[in-house]
């Protein structure tokens, strides 16, 4: 099994489903993607799912809230379930079509894990599949706009320079540490600056900063 850099197993608040453990479900996982991609041979494409700028003016902003969990006090179930699977549906609809782009620029063995459905899946488990999956299979990471307010992005940036690849934003241009830095250094300015609750951003802002 490969060793992740950030993930630790026994750190999941969740550790089963049903009597299947997580890292039964997950292992199985990457056993499918051993089918598909050699190891270090596929592109990774990094798009925010769950939270992201979108999420924070444009969700936040319609319902006059500053944190994800005002959001749920606010609507209750199911409204909150059915905003945030609206939201869901729409983030893996564009990252989709960032592949798309990617593809038709002639790059190949490009991996989207925006559709992947993990039942039961909590946000910690995603982020241990995926790191898994940067550094087993893939060699360079291409990075949705707007990827510097994503928690998924962030962390996924902070695996691709730990792992030494290559790291690029959506246009195509280079993305080095110092400047990826800047970035989510911008993105938590403006948030902070409309009171809006990021803990998880500032947390992979201080561990990319440790990558220096």
């Amino acid at each position: 099994m490969t060793d992740l850099y950030f993930g630790v197993s026994d750190d999941f608040d969740v550790k089963e489903f049903q009597n299947r453990k997580v890292m039964d479900e997950i292992k199985m996982v990457m056993t499918a993607f051993d089918c598909v991609l050699s190891d270090d041979s596929g592109i990774y494409c990094s798009s925010d799912i769950t939270t992201g700028k979108r999420f924070y003016f444009e969700v936040f902003n319609r319902y006059e809230v500053r944190s994800d969990e005002e959001l749920k006090a606010k609507l209750g179930e199911p409204a909150y379930g059915n905003v945030i699977k609206d939201f869901i549906d729409e983030s893996v609809k564009r990252g989709k079509e960032f592949t798309e782009k990617l593809r038709e620029r002639g790059e190949i063995n490009l991996l989207n894990p925006g559709p992947f459905y993990g039942p039961n899946f909590a946000q910690q488990h995603y982020h241990y599949l995926w790191e898994w999956v940067i550094i087993k299979k893939i060699y360079q990471v291409y990075f949705n706009e707007d990827w510097q307010y994503s928690n998924g992005c962030t962390l996924e940036f902070a695996i691709a320079v730990k792992k030494g690849i290559p790291r690029f934003d959506h246009m195509g241009n280079a993305l080095d540490l110092l400047q990826g830095i800047a970035m989510i250094e911008r993105a938590l300015a403006e948030l902070k600056g409309r009171s809006i609750f990021v803990k998880k951003l500032e947390q992979n802002l201080a561990l990319i900063k440790r990558l220096q």
